[in-house]
């Protein structure tokens, strides 16, 4: 997979939308790329590992301890670990490759360090991040009495 079919999938992750094509032209040039094989964990839940993962290719099941039998499928384009890579939070959730998982590894060193040379993307990006959030406590809400 080429720096270009990187830039279009971080470019189409709900967290990157709107920001500038050469700025994620740095962040996919500098990431690190990985392969999880099938059957292996990407991250545990609880996983205090400071990085954001695109996934390039590949399936995997993402899942909570708390709630084993809801599980999420994982594909394509999928971005796991924002919390982790933006403010360093442990991971929310389990995600196994069912198949080798090709992802775009991008720590959150680095992910600050885009953000300091190009402070108008950190902007944008905590933006996206904090419409996110509030989607996900407005959901939350209504779930309790």
């Amino acid at each position: 997979m080429s720096v270009d079919e990187d830039v279009q999938l971080l470019a189409q992750t709900p967290l990157f939308e709107g920001i500038d094509e050469a700025h994620l032209r740095v962040i996919a040039y500098a990431a690190e790329q990985a392969t999880v094989p099938a059957g292996d964990w990407l991250v545990r839940q609880g996983q205090n590992l400071p990085a954001g993962f695109l996934v390039r290719s590949g399936t995997a099941e993402a899942y909570m301890e708390e709630d084993p039998s809801t599980r999420l499928h994982i594909s394509r384009g999928a971005f796991i670990g924002d919390g982790a890579m933006i403010a360093g939070l442990p991971h929310r959730m389990h995600v196994q490759a069912l198949e080798e998982l090709r992802v775009l590894r991008i720590p959150r060193e680095l992910f600050l360090h885009v953000c300091e040379e190009f402070p108008e993307m950190g902007k944008l990006v905590m933006a996206n991040y904090a419409r996110r959030m509030a989607t996900v406590m407005s959901a939350l809400q209504t779930l309790l009495p």
